[in-house]
């Protein structure tokens, strides 16, 4: 069965501020800086290449979720890092491979092999991944609880 979802987000920018995004379905909202993180970096506010990432994380954290539960195995916790390389010319800038650096707890030891063969299939089901022509990376990790 075929079913679609429709996502919408709203920026406000004025003069002399940084950018807010937010979503009807949300509270809060985030502040984005109104410049690229390439030309000027601020501390305390996102930048859209941060939030690209971490759509590019938190979308293969749900793959992962999702591939581990059809397969029949309970994570306690993951935790990645996730590095993208930007190539800058003058005339423009692109990012070129992504890294995520993924580490996943699971209960059970003999699931080790198991969980370690989701991580490749991962990157086939995350949605903001099929949407980019990136390379991509993944380096693995899995953790037995004690």
């Amino acid at each position: 069965m075929e079913t679609s979802q429709e996502y919408q987000v709203d920026l406000n920018w004025k003069e002399d501020q940084n950018a807010r995004v937010s979503a009807v379905v949300f509270n809060n909202a985030i502040e984005i800086a109104p410049h690229s993180c390439l030309k000027n970096l601020n501390g305390d506010v996102w930048s859209a290449e941060h939030l690209f990432i971490a759509a590019i994380e938190s979308s293969y954290m749900t793959a992962f979720f999702r591939t581990a539960k059809n397969k029949g195995i309970k994570c306690k916790s993951f935790k990645s890092t996730a590095r993208v390389s930007i190539l800058m010319s003058d005339e423009h800038a692109e990012i070129t491979d992504i890294i995520i650096r993924a580490t996943v707890t699971i209960d059970q030891s003999k699931q080790i092999n198991r969980t370690l063969k989701i991580f490749p299939v991962c990157k086939d089901h995350c949605l903001v991944l099929n949407a980019l022509k990136i390379r991509v990376h993944i380096f693995p990790s899995v953790i037995v609880a004690q």
